[in-house]
């Protein structure tokens, strides 16, 4: 009977917690359930937009592009920069049949090693770039092929029409639509626009369903720029530094055309130059741009700034004798030496003749601290402004100079300055006294975007036509005032000083038929990094402006190591006077879309 009883027990007791099983497993089963329902409502409800994307994100492929560059135009709206169609390939490599045979047929076609393309292969598994801004007829032999897993994004490509025509001033941009040098550099953020992003559809496996429906969103032009450079005088300038520095055998040379009374560069050309749309495959040395970023001992052509201190100063006037020793003056222990012998000559003399003992004695009765004063005034120690790479001339404080440096820095030694630079000091004595800051673009203008409207920033947007007039610019610079260092009453006497130093002194060859030239010549011996000199070699130069009495243009030549004969006068004057005849009778012929005029000068200073 026990057993039974016990039997009766422990199948209550099996009974109960079957039971107690069959309410946990239903429990948790519900539980599962409304984590079903939870998680239901979550994906669908509550994060239904992020999932969303997601699939968005997993199902296309982007890659961020630049977009379509604005373009150059000179002042007169020549095309110096322009955009055109290009195609640039890549490749899925997962549907590629064949890495092998495609690269062998590419090659050829590319210009590329096989090995370097099956490198491309092998670098992604779904996107490999091949070869950017391709032309369209490279695309359609490509196309002809018919081989699956490649494709084509349509991209705009830099292409500069005149080739190597005022390199150093427009620059170039790299394949990824970033500006390198020049005002493509400068004016980055205007030319190049919006980017755009490089759309296609994928599988899950990341490979392309529809590589022919790539395509771009919200494509957009860049702000075209116009230059104040003139196309005619650029060609005028470019072609007669050549024939100079070919003729004399110079490494190299600079001119910089301006006009003083608004600070407009007008011109400005390097030699050695090269070709913009060869840019990448140029010499590094040609693509510098010397007139603004090679400093170099100015020579005699500084002083006109310590004989414009002087005659601010009223240290000295016109016609006061200066004893120039015979052409030789110990001082300081250190002994200086004109070129020529002289004796007795009158300041104006000094700067005719261009003597060294002159120019110094005048510096010593103007002092140090003047002198260093003016120098600064000049803007010597500073950039001068301009929208480009340049760098700051080089004079050290005055607590650094030495004994010797008031025999050496009247007349343009142991300081350093671009070719800039000392152009803006001509135009001072060119321009009443004043310094316009120079400036080499006049405006902005809005290209437009391809499906019309405004752009992002809200400029006007215009046509496409190169048919422009003052009313289109988005932005426009205007004539701005430097600095001031001298009085109208001494730049007039300057000018005076400096017509005769073309007439009668070392700037002889400076001269233009039918016009007064006021000018200054210079010869500096090159400095050395070890210090000292370089022995045989030379800069010689001239900067001057013309008509004396109405200055329209200013100008500077720089001619660096001259084989043979190296004096400013004989290298550089020469040039200047090439440049300047052409130049005015262009002028005169009424091809200018715009001519300052003493009003416009006026409101500039203001």
């Amino acid at each position: 009977m026990k057993s039974v009883r016990q039997n009766i027990k422990d199948r209550e007791k099996a009974f109960k917690r079957q039971r107690i099983r069959v309410f946990i497993f239903l429990i948790a089963l519900e539980l599962f359930f409304c984590f079903l329902i939870y998680r239901m409502f979550s994906l669908q409800c509550i994060k239904k937009d992020d999932y969303q994307n997601k699939i968005g994100d997993q199902q296309t492929a982007h890659l961020n592009m630049g977009a379509k560059r604005g373009d150059i135009y000179d002042r007169n709206f020549q095309p110096l920069a322009i955009k055109l169609k290009s195609y640039s390939l890549y490749a899925d490599p997962s549907n590629l049949r064949d890495w092998e045979s495609a690269s062998q047929s590419l090659c050829s076609i590319l210009d590329m090693p096989k090995d370097e393309i099956l490198g491309k292969f092998r670098s992604s598994n779904y996107f490999a770039w091949l070869k950017r801004q391709l032309d369209s007829e490279v695309a359609n032999q490509i196309r002809s092929m018919k081989m699956r897993g490649l494709a084509f994004i349509e991209e705009g490509k830099r292409f500069y029409p005149k080739g190597s025509l005022a390199a150093h001033v427009i620059g170039f941009a790299g394949v990824d639509n970033v500006g390198l040098e020049g005002v493509e550099k400068a004016y980055d953020q205007y030319i190049r626009g919006n980017s755009q992003k490089f759309k296609s559809r994928r599988d899950r496996k990341g490979r392309n369903l529809d590589p022919k429906a790539a395509g771009y969103d919200n494509i957009t032009i860049g702000y075209d720029v116009v230059l104040t450079i003139d196309e005619v005088m650029q060609n005028i300038v470019e072609n007669a530094l050549q024939e100079a520095c070919n003729k004399t055998g110079a490494v190299g040379g600079s001119v910089i055309l301006m006009e003083p009374r608004t600070g407009e560069i007008l011109a400005l050309a390097n030699y050695p130059t090269y070709d913009l749309n060869k840019a990448f495959s140029a010499d590094e040395d040609h693509r510098r741009n010397r007139a603004i970023r090679d400093l170099y001992e100015p020579g005699s052509v500084f002083k006109v700034v310590t004989a414009a201190a002087a005659l601010n100063e009223n240290i000295v006037k016109p016609q006061d004798m200066i004893d120039c020793e015979g052409g030789a003056y110990t001082v300081s222990g250190r002994t200086i030496n004109d070129v020529h012998s002289y004796n007795l000559l009158t300041f104006s003399q000094v700067l005719e003749k261009s003597s060294n003992i002159g120019i110094t004695k005048v510096a010593s009765r103007l002092g140090a601290e003047k002198l260093y004063k003016y120098i600064e005034a000049f803007g010597f120690n500073d950039k001068t402004g301009l929208d480009l790479s340049e760098i700051s001339g080089f004079v050290r404080p005055l607590d650094k100079w030495t004994k010797y440096s008031m025999t050496s820095i009247p007349y343009g030694q142991e300081l350093s300055a671009s070719a800039l630079h000392t152009l803006c000091s001509i135009n001072a004595v060119a321009n009443d006294g004043v310094i316009m800051k120079p400036f080499i673009v006049r405006g902005i203008m809005g290209q437009g975007v391809m499906n019309g409207g405004k752009d992002d920033k809200g400029l006007k947007l215009i046509s496409q036509t190169p048919q422009f007039s003052e009313a289109d610019f988005a932005i426009q610079f205007s004539p701005e005032q430097y600095r001031n260092p001298i009085s109208a009453k001494t730049a007039a006497t300057m000018t005076e000083i400096l017509t005769k130093a073309v007439d009668d002194g070392t700037g002889k060859l400076a001269k233009v038929d039918g016009y007064k030239v006021a000018g200054k010549t210079g010869t500096a011996q090159k400095a050395s990094s070890r210090g000292g000199y370089m022995p045989g070699k030379y800069v010689g130069s001239f900067a001057g402006f013309l008509p004396a009495d109405n200055p329209q243009i200013s100008m500077i030549v720089v001619i660096d190591e001259p084989k043979g004969v190296h004096t400013g006068g004989a290298v550089a004057c020469p040039v200047f006077s090439q440049i300047a005849t052409q130049v005015m009778q262009y002028l005169n012929l009424g091809h200018r879309f715009y001519v300052s005029n003493k009003k416009q000068s006026e409101e500039g200073r203001k």
